[in-house]
């Protein structure tokens, strides 16, 4: 932690690029987030374990209606959708789907992202690229001294103001890293995309709690 401190106190202002600080970019990041009425993009999720020194990538699609629908695909067959009662999640390798009532525990980017900047402050902007597009980087440093995460960085585009990819530097080497990309904001996205279809011979666990019936008067 030591290094981190120092390099804290080094960024102790948030620096500005072209005249931008980090909070003007998560204010605005902010507001785009907010007018998102639909929202569907391709992800990859790569992290990796320092002790072992392996790195593991999974892929996926999210789709998402708000306030509270939303699918995520992953690689393998796993599915968790919600169709803003229910939220069904399914493991393909286990053969069984878990169905729950929702109560917003999965959040959606624009959860996380608010999330993120009530528990992290900007410390620098940077202009940089990913993909060849250009972005601003913040580097956000978290605002508890004793948080699991020493370092977070965050890629946004500059034109749409998209959230490009994530990244979070753990106390101990762990590197998470969370990538965006064929955003897609306000498409009419069918129905049915929100609403799970139980696989054939798939075992169904269903812990949403049944409704007590009153006894008459």
């Amino acid at each position: 932690m030591a290094f981190w401190w120092i390099v804290l106190c080094w960024f102790s202002v948030p620096s500005a690029v072209m005249g931008i600080t980090g909070d003007e970019i998560i204010a605005e990041v902010q507001e785009r987030l907010t007018d998102y009425k639909t929202f569907s993009a391709r992800f990859e999720k790569q992290f990796y374990w320092a002790v072992l020194d392996k790195q593991r990538n999974r892929e996926g699609r999210i789709y998402l209606s708000r306030p509270d629908r939303f699918r995520i695909e992953l690689q393998g067959g796993d599915v968790i959708v919600s169709d803003g009662e229910a939220i069904w999640s399914y493991i393909e390798r286990n053969g069984q789907v878990v169905v729950g009532p929702y109560e917003g525990e999965v959040k959606t980017p624009w959860e996380m992202f608010f999330d993120y900047s009530e528990r992290y402050t900007p410390i620098a902007v940077e202009e940089s690229k990913l993909d060849g597009r250009s972005c601003y980087l913040l580097v956000m440093a978290p605002e508890n001294e004793v948080s699991v995460v020493e370092r977070m960085r965050v890629w946004v585009d500059r034109k749409k103001w998209l959230l490009l990819q994530v990244e979070q530097l753990e106390a101990n080497g762990n590197l998470t890293t969370y990538r965006l990309k064929d955003h897609r904001t306000n498409k009419k996205i069918d129905a049915e995309v929100f609403a799970f279809q139980v696989p054939e011979g798939v075992e169904v666990l269903d812990r949403r709690t049944p409704e007590i019936a009153l006894p008459d008067e």
